[in-house]
Protein backbone atom coordinates (compact mmCIF):
# COMPACT_ATOMS: atom_id res chain seq x y z
CA UNK A 1 0.00 0.00 0.00
CA UNK A 2 1.47 3.46 -1.02
CA UNK A 3 2.43 5.96 1.97
CA UNK A 4 0.39 9.38 1.26
CA UNK A 5 2.22 12.54 0.70
CA UNK A 6 3.65 13.59 3.80
CA UNK A 7 4.82 10.56 5.20
CA UNK A 8 7.81 9.72 7.63
CA UNK A 9 10.03 8.64 4.96
CA UNK A 10 9.02 11.96 2.95
CA UNK A 11 9.78 13.88 5.74
CA UNK A 12 13.43 12.76 6.63
CA UNK A 13 13.77 13.05 2.60
CA UNK A 14 12.83 16.90 2.84
CA UNK A 15 15.29 17.40 6.10
CA UNK A 16 18.10 15.92 4.43
CA UNK A 17 17.78 18.33 1.54
CA UNK A 18 17.74 21.56 3.75
CA UNK A 19 20.61 20.43 5.56
CA UNK A 20 22.50 19.95 2.21
CA UNK A 21 21.27 22.91 0.94
CA UNK A 22 22.12 24.98 4.05
CA UNK A 23 25.64 23.64 4.16
CA UNK A 24 26.31 24.45 0.88
CA UNK A 25 25.37 28.25 1.44
CA UNK A 26 27.21 28.35 4.64
CA UNK A 27 30.55 26.90 2.08
CA UNK A 28 29.97 29.35 -0.71
CA UNK A 29 29.88 32.11 1.96
CA UNK A 30 33.21 30.89 3.67
CA UNK A 31 34.79 30.34 -0.10
CA UNK A 32 33.46 34.20 -0.76
CA UNK A 33 35.06 35.53 2.40
CA UNK A 34 38.45 33.71 1.90
CA UNK A 35 38.36 35.00 -1.67
CA UNK A 36 37.82 38.23 -0.57
CA UNK A 37 40.44 38.00 1.86
CA UNK A 38 43.05 36.40 -0.37
CA UNK A 39 42.72 38.47 -3.57
CA UNK A 40 41.78 42.00 -1.91
CA UNK A 41 43.91 44.85 -3.67
CA UNK A 42 46.83 45.87 -1.76
CA UNK A 43 46.46 49.11 0.20
CA UNK A 44 47.36 52.20 -1.81
CA UNK A 45 51.61 52.94 -0.94
CA UNK A 46 51.93 56.08 1.38
CA UNK A 47 52.94 59.49 -0.53
CA UNK A 48 56.34 59.96 -0.14
CA UNK A 49 57.22 62.73 2.93
CA UNK A 50 60.33 64.49 4.34
CA UNK A 51 59.90 65.97 7.55
CA UNK A 52 60.90 69.71 7.15
CA UNK A 53 61.33 72.37 9.70
CA UNK A 54 62.95 75.48 10.29
CA UNK A 55 65.29 77.69 12.77
CA UNK A 56 64.74 81.99 12.39
CA UNK A 57 68.04 83.29 13.21
CA UNK A 58 67.03 87.20 12.42
CA UNK A 59 63.69 88.72 11.77
CA UNK A 60 64.53 92.56 11.51
CA UNK A 61 63.02 95.81 9.41
CA UNK A 62 59.65 95.50 10.27
CA UNK A 63 57.86 98.09 7.52
CA UNK A 64 54.32 99.14 8.36
CA UNK A 65 54.34 101.28 4.60
CA UNK A 66 55.69 98.82 2.46
CA UNK A 67 54.10 95.82 4.19
CA UNK A 68 57.47 93.82 4.38
CA UNK A 69 60.00 92.26 6.83
CA UNK A 70 63.09 90.88 6.62
CA UNK A 71 64.19 87.61 7.91
CA UNK A 72 66.96 85.44 7.99
CA UNK A 73 66.49 81.34 8.29
CA UNK A 74 67.78 77.89 8.35
CA UNK A 75 65.47 75.18 6.50
CA UNK A 76 66.31 71.27 6.80
CA UNK A 77 64.78 68.04 5.44
CA UNK A 78 65.14 64.41 6.41
CA UNK A 79 64.19 62.42 3.69
CA UNK A 80 64.10 58.49 3.18
CA UNK A 81 65.67 59.09 0.04
CA UNK A 82 68.31 61.77 -1.72
CA UNK A 83 66.12 62.54 -4.64
CA UNK A 84 63.33 63.92 -2.44
CA UNK A 85 65.37 66.23 -0.31
CA UNK A 86 62.53 69.06 0.19
CA UNK A 87 65.12 72.01 0.24
CA UNK A 88 66.27 71.81 -3.21
CA UNK A 89 62.56 72.36 -4.40
CA UNK A 90 61.40 75.35 -2.40
CA UNK A 91 59.24 78.14 -3.20
CA UNK A 92 58.67 81.12 -1.04
CA UNK A 93 55.29 82.27 -2.58
CA UNK A 94 55.20 85.98 0.12
CA UNK A 95 58.93 86.83 -1.01
CA UNK A 96 59.65 89.72 -2.78
CA UNK A 97 63.26 88.58 -2.93
CA UNK A 98 65.66 85.58 -1.69
CA UNK A 99 68.99 84.88 -1.46
CA UNK A 100 69.99 80.98 -1.00
CA UNK A 101 73.58 80.24 0.51
CA UNK A 102 75.23 77.42 2.44
CA UNK A 103 73.98 74.29 1.47
CA UNK A 104 74.46 71.07 2.33
CA UNK A 105 73.32 67.17 2.34
CA UNK A 106 74.70 64.39 4.42
CA UNK A 107 73.70 60.77 4.80
CA UNK A 108 72.75 59.99 8.41
CA UNK A 109 71.67 56.70 9.18
CA UNK A 110 69.36 54.90 6.67
CA UNK A 111 68.14 58.98 6.05
CA UNK A 112 69.55 62.31 4.30
CA UNK A 113 69.74 65.58 5.76
CA UNK A 114 69.77 68.56 3.86
CA UNK A 115 69.97 72.36 5.05
CA UNK A 116 70.14 75.87 3.50
CA UNK A 117 69.80 79.15 4.51
CA UNK A 118 67.70 82.03 3.31
CA UNK A 119 67.66 85.33 3.65
CA UNK A 120 64.87 87.46 2.47
CA UNK A 121 62.18 90.11 2.20
CA UNK A 122 58.88 88.58 2.84
CA UNK A 123 55.22 90.37 2.04
CA UNK A 124 52.91 91.44 5.24
CA UNK A 125 49.55 91.85 5.92
CA UNK A 126 50.40 94.66 8.67
CA UNK A 127 47.42 95.75 10.55
CA UNK A 128 48.02 99.24 12.64
CA UNK A 129 44.90 99.59 13.54
CA UNK A 130 45.38 99.02 17.17
CA UNK A 131 48.62 101.13 17.10
CA UNK A 132 50.33 101.34 19.17
CA UNK A 133 48.66 98.64 21.07
CA UNK A 134 49.04 95.96 18.17
CA UNK A 135 49.93 93.08 17.64
CA UNK A 136 51.03 91.74 13.88
CA UNK A 137 51.50 88.33 12.67
CA UNK A 138 54.21 87.27 10.54
CA UNK A 139 54.55 84.74 8.54
CA UNK A 140 56.83 83.11 5.96
CA UNK A 141 55.38 80.43 3.44
CA UNK A 142 57.66 77.90 1.52
CA UNK A 143 56.25 75.45 -0.45
CA UNK A 144 56.94 72.71 -2.52
CA UNK A 145 57.03 73.84 -6.34
CA UNK A 146 57.51 70.50 -8.29
CA UNK A 147 55.68 67.18 -6.73
CA UNK A 148 52.16 67.51 -6.01
CA UNK A 149 50.81 66.74 -2.58
CA UNK A 150 49.84 63.19 -4.57
CA UNK A 151 53.38 62.76 -4.89
CA UNK A 152 55.25 64.06 -1.95
CA UNK A 153 54.03 65.97 1.34
CA UNK A 154 55.76 68.03 4.00
CA UNK A 155 56.11 66.85 7.93
CA UNK A 156 56.85 69.77 9.83
CA UNK A 157 59.53 69.17 12.57
CA UNK A 158 57.78 71.02 15.12
CA UNK A 159 59.87 69.64 17.72
CA UNK A 160 63.49 71.25 16.02
CA UNK A 161 62.05 74.87 14.67
CA UNK A 162 62.89 77.64 16.84
CA UNK A 163 63.83 80.60 16.92
CA UNK A 164 66.80 82.81 18.09
CA UNK A 165 65.97 84.11 21.38
CA UNK A 166 68.43 87.60 20.67
CA UNK A 167 65.89 88.53 18.16
CA UNK A 168 64.20 91.94 19.49
CA UNK A 169 62.04 93.60 15.91
CA UNK A 170 62.60 97.25 16.66
CA UNK A 171 59.70 98.25 18.90
CA UNK A 172 58.15 94.82 19.01
CA UNK A 173 58.82 91.89 21.12
CA UNK A 174 58.35 87.63 19.59
CA UNK A 175 55.05 86.48 22.11
CA UNK A 176 54.42 83.51 20.03
CA UNK A 177 55.94 81.41 17.36
CA UNK A 178 54.84 77.97 15.68
CA UNK A 179 55.34 76.09 12.33
CA UNK A 180 52.88 74.17 10.31
CA UNK A 181 52.11 72.38 7.35
CA UNK A 182 49.42 73.60 5.34
CA UNK A 183 47.67 73.05 1.96
CA UNK A 184 48.15 75.25 -0.88
CA UNK A 185 45.61 74.69 -3.34
CA UNK A 186 45.89 76.24 -7.35
CA UNK A 187 43.12 76.13 -9.84
CA UNK A 188 45.35 74.72 -12.66
CA UNK A 189 47.39 71.55 -13.02
CA UNK A 190 50.28 73.85 -14.54
CA UNK A 191 49.48 71.49 -17.93
CA UNK A 192 50.49 68.41 -15.54
CA UNK A 193 49.92 65.29 -17.74
CA UNK A 194 49.75 63.04 -14.76
CA UNK A 195 47.09 65.36 -13.19
CA UNK A 196 43.46 66.04 -14.28
CA UNK A 197 43.22 68.04 -17.84
CA UNK A 198 40.88 71.13 -16.69
CA UNK A 199 41.25 70.22 -13.43
CA UNK A 200 43.40 72.05 -9.82
CA UNK A 201 46.48 71.44 -8.04
CA UNK A 202 47.25 71.23 -4.20
CA UNK A 203 50.74 71.26 -2.77
CA UNK A 204 52.43 70.94 0.35
CA UNK A 205 53.31 74.19 2.29
CA UNK A 206 55.37 74.82 4.66
CA UNK A 207 54.34 78.31 7.54
CA UNK A 208 56.62 79.36 9.62
CA UNK A 209 54.85 82.32 12.13
CA UNK A 210 55.66 84.89 14.64
CA UNK A 211 53.39 86.81 16.74
CA UNK A 212 54.83 90.42 16.90
CA UNK A 213 53.33 92.34 20.35
CA UNK A 214 54.55 96.05 20.10
CA UNK A 215 56.26 97.25 23.31
CA UNK A 216 57.90 100.52 22.68
CA UNK A 217 54.97 103.56 22.39
CA UNK A 218 57.45 106.25 22.24
CA UNK A 219 56.63 107.09 18.68
CA UNK A 220 53.25 106.91 19.77
CA UNK A 221 54.63 109.88 22.04
CA UNK A 222 55.78 111.78 19.17
CA UNK A 223 52.99 111.41 16.71
CA UNK A 224 50.08 112.69 19.42
CA UNK A 225 51.67 115.47 21.54
CA UNK A 226 51.86 117.58 18.83
CA UNK A 227 47.79 117.35 18.49
CA UNK A 228 47.16 117.86 22.64
CA UNK A 229 49.19 120.80 22.27
CA UNK A 230 47.11 122.27 19.24
CA UNK A 231 44.12 121.34 21.45
CA UNK A 232 45.39 123.16 24.99
CA UNK A 233 45.65 125.72 22.05
CA UNK A 234 42.39 125.72 21.01
CA UNK A 235 40.53 125.71 24.63
CA UNK A 236 42.55 129.09 25.94
CA UNK A 237 40.74 130.55 23.01
CA UNK A 238 36.89 129.82 24.58
CA UNK A 239 38.78 132.15 27.57
CA UNK A 240 39.80 134.77 25.85
CA UNK A 241 37.21 137.91 26.10
CA UNK A 242 37.92 141.54 25.90
CA UNK A 243 36.64 145.09 26.18
CA UNK A 244 36.53 144.83 22.67
CA UNK A 245 34.48 141.98 21.95
CA UNK A 246 36.00 142.02 17.95
CA UNK A 247 39.36 142.16 18.97
CA UNK A 248 38.95 139.26 20.82
CA UNK A 249 36.64 137.21 18.67
CA UNK A 250 39.34 137.91 16.03
CA UNK A 251 41.83 136.81 17.95
CA UNK A 252 40.25 133.17 18.81
CA UNK A 253 39.80 132.71 15.01
CA UNK A 254 43.41 133.17 14.50
CA UNK A 255 44.28 130.42 17.37
CA UNK A 256 41.80 127.65 16.20
CA UNK A 257 43.17 128.47 12.57
CA UNK A 258 46.31 127.36 14.03
CA UNK A 259 45.23 124.59 16.10
CA UNK A 260 43.30 123.41 12.96
CA UNK A 261 46.71 123.51 10.56
CA UNK A 262 48.75 122.28 12.94
CA UNK A 263 46.32 119.00 13.43
CA UNK A 264 46.13 118.08 9.51
CA UNK A 265 49.78 118.69 9.10
CA UNK A 266 50.66 116.53 11.92
CA UNK A 267 47.81 113.88 10.61
CA UNK A 268 49.30 114.28 7.07
CA UNK A 269 52.70 113.29 8.92
CA UNK A 270 51.15 109.86 10.69
CA UNK A 271 50.19 108.90 7.63
CA UNK A 272 52.81 108.82 6.00
CA UNK A 273 54.83 107.19 8.88
CA UNK A 274 52.36 104.45 9.32
CA UNK A 275 51.35 103.94 5.78
CA UNK A 276 47.45 103.84 7.03
CA UNK A 277 45.84 106.30 4.21
CA UNK A 278 42.82 103.73 3.99
CA UNK A 279 42.12 102.31 7.56
CA UNK A 280 42.10 104.49 10.98
CA UNK A 281 44.39 103.53 13.84
CA UNK A 282 44.24 105.04 16.87
CA UNK A 283 46.39 107.73 16.49
CA UNK A 284 44.26 109.06 13.75
CA UNK A 285 40.90 109.28 15.79
CA UNK A 286 42.68 110.88 18.18
CA UNK A 287 43.29 113.00 15.79
CA UNK A 288 39.47 113.24 14.13
CA UNK A 289 38.49 113.83 17.54
CA UNK A 290 40.91 117.17 18.25
CA UNK A 291 39.36 118.30 14.67
CA UNK A 292 36.12 118.11 15.60
CA UNK A 293 36.76 120.15 18.36
CA UNK A 294 38.54 122.44 17.10
CA UNK A 295 35.51 123.40 14.31
CA UNK A 296 32.98 123.36 17.42
CA UNK A 297 35.40 126.20 18.80
CA UNK A 298 35.03 127.83 15.52
CA UNK A 299 31.31 127.30 15.30
CA UNK A 300 30.68 129.11 18.75
CA UNK A 301 33.10 131.95 18.16
CA UNK A 302 31.22 132.35 14.79
CA UNK A 303 27.86 132.61 16.53
CA UNK A 304 29.26 134.58 19.46
CA UNK A 305 30.25 137.38 16.88
CA UNK A 306 26.58 136.74 15.94
CA UNK A 307 25.39 137.82 19.49
CA UNK A 308 28.28 140.26 20.02
CA UNK A 309 26.31 142.91 17.32
CA UNK A 310 24.02 143.34 20.17
CA UNK A 311 26.44 145.09 23.12
CA UNK A 312 23.48 143.92 25.62
CA UNK A 313 23.83 140.45 24.53
CA UNK A 314 27.37 139.92 26.06
CA UNK A 315 25.56 138.13 29.65
CA UNK A 316 23.75 135.37 27.22
CA UNK A 317 26.87 135.43 24.84
CA UNK A 318 29.20 134.42 28.00
CA UNK A 319 26.55 131.47 29.47
CA UNK A 320 26.40 129.97 26.05
CA UNK A 321 30.26 130.01 25.65
CA UNK A 322 30.56 128.31 29.17
CA UNK A 323 28.08 125.74 27.93
CA UNK A 324 30.00 125.22 25.03
CA UNK A 325 33.13 125.12 26.51
CA UNK A 326 32.05 122.56 29.38
CA UNK A 327 30.28 120.02 26.68
CA UNK A 328 32.72 120.12 24.18
CA UNK A 329 35.96 119.36 26.76
CA UNK A 330 33.74 116.58 28.48
CA UNK A 331 32.54 115.16 25.55
CA UNK A 332 36.49 115.07 23.73
CA UNK A 333 38.20 113.72 27.13
CA UNK A 334 35.07 110.78 27.47
CA UNK A 335 35.71 110.16 24.11
CA UNK A 336 39.81 109.72 24.02
CA UNK A 337 39.39 107.83 27.63
CA UNK A 338 36.96 105.27 25.68
CA UNK A 339 38.69 105.03 22.59
CA UNK A 340 42.22 104.24 24.12
CA UNK A 341 41.05 101.64 26.43
CA UNK A 342 38.77 100.10 23.97
CA UNK A 343 42.03 99.31 22.01
CA UNK A 344 44.35 98.47 25.12
CA UNK A 345 41.18 96.05 25.77
CA UNK A 346 41.98 94.53 22.20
Amino acid sequence: MPRSYGGPVDGRRDFLARLRCGAGVLLAAAAAVLSALIIAPPAAAAVPSCVVGAYVTDLYAVDPVEGTVNADLWLWSVCPRKDLAAVQRLEFTNATKTMLTAPSSEKVGNEYWTQVKVSGTFRQTLDLTNFPFDKQVVRIQVEENRLDKSRFVYRADAKNSTYNPRIHPADFKITKFRIGIGDAPYRTNFGDPRLKQGGSSHYSQLVVEFQLTREDITSFGKQILPVYVALLVALVSFLIWSKDNEVAMVARLGILGTALFTIMLNLRAVDEALGTFLNVTLVEEIHFMSLLYVLVGVANTTYLMKLLTDPMALPAARRFNNRIFATATGSYLLANIVVIALTVSF
